[in-house]
């Protein structure tokens, strides 16, 4: 009798030690995937990213909840910044506020809890800034009738020194890049250089996609430019996007396209036409002030 209730025991602690394991399902990578396997096992699963940008990925989402602790890799104010996508879900997401929350492996919301926004789809840029070490963010899946099928979230994000660079200027984003600017922007201030024509403009909530049928990749810094492409004759297209309040509008005609990838999406910096760049450049040239070659 002894041997099977010390048996029996032996399973139940298994069972517990795999249940908590389970219920913490803590990841500290730059980009985590979290898999809920049995959505019948409600718990709070535990994220830390370990840089200061990357992505994690989370499916079947109605196991739970996430918890996600964001602490730079550098000392200082930090601003974290972050966009979300939520499939078949919407999912709030809040900040727990510092020497106010609690955490327990089981399911349980924390006390403390700011909410900041509901995803369902796609997010704009979202940006917090730090008041200690780290960012708490408490994410928590809502059922709607809309939510049908396999839900997943996607959720990219970066952790940026705390300084007045970061402060958003409208102005200053939109403005036409200087000469000497473009020039840095071609050489070595930018992820992605191609010309090419503007094949369509949509305006989305804050965002402007501008859809780019491509004629010559200059510049494609770490294959950044990857994934399934569309076709447009004998054209690759690739989008980028610009803050809506730069009024950017459909224009015909070859454009040099400069830019830079932040969470996920290719942020258009400078723009000429190709005409005015090839004037700069060659002006650049003659004067010595051009920082690489030019590619014909």
């Amino acid at each position: 009798m002894m041997a099977c209730m010390a048996i029996y025991w032996t399973i139940i602690s298994l069972y517990l030690s795999i249940f908590i394991v389970k219920a913490q399902n803590i990841c500290y990578k730059c980009d985590c995937t979290i898999s809920e396997e049995y959505s019948d096992v409600r718990a709070v699963r535990k994220v830390q990213p370990v840089c200061n940008e990357g992505s994690f990925k989370w499916y079947n989402v109605y196991g739970g909840a996430l918890r996600i602790n964001f602490k730079p890799i550098f000392r200082g104010d930090f601003r974290l910044c972050f966009v979300l996508h939520a499939e078949n879900a919407r999912v709030q997401i809040s900040q727990e506020l510092p020497n106010e929350s609690t955490y327990s492996v089981n399911y349980k919301r924390p006390a403390g809890l700011k909410r900041l926004l509901a995803a369902d789809g796609r997010t704009n840029e979202t940006c917090i800034t730090s008041s200690g070490d780290n960012i708490h963010l408490f994410l928590e899946p809502e059922r709607t009738v809309e939510s049908t099928g396999f839900s997943f979230v996607d959720m990219k994000f970066i952790m940026e020194k705390n300084n007045e660079e970061l402060v958003y200027n409208t102005k200053e984003e939109c403005r036409p890049c200087t000469d000497i600017e473009l020039i840095k922007a071609y050489c070595s201030h930018s992820d992605v250089v191609i010309v090419g024509s503007m094949d369509d403009v949509k305006h989305i909530q804050d965002q402007t996609d501008i859809n780019i049928k491509i004629s010559k990749v200059i510049r494609n810094r770490e294959l950044l430019i990857e994934g399934p492409k569309k076709r447009n004759g004998p054209y690759i297209t690739e989008t980028m996007t610009r803050h809506r309040q730069c009024g950017v509008e459909y224009g015909p005609g070859l454009f040099l396209f400069t830019g830079k990838w932040r969470l996920g999406q290719l942020k258009m910096t400078c723009s000429p036409y190709f005409n005015d760049w090839s004037l700069v450049s060659k002006r650049a040239v003659l004067e010595g002030s051009m920082d690489c070659p030019v590619v014909s």
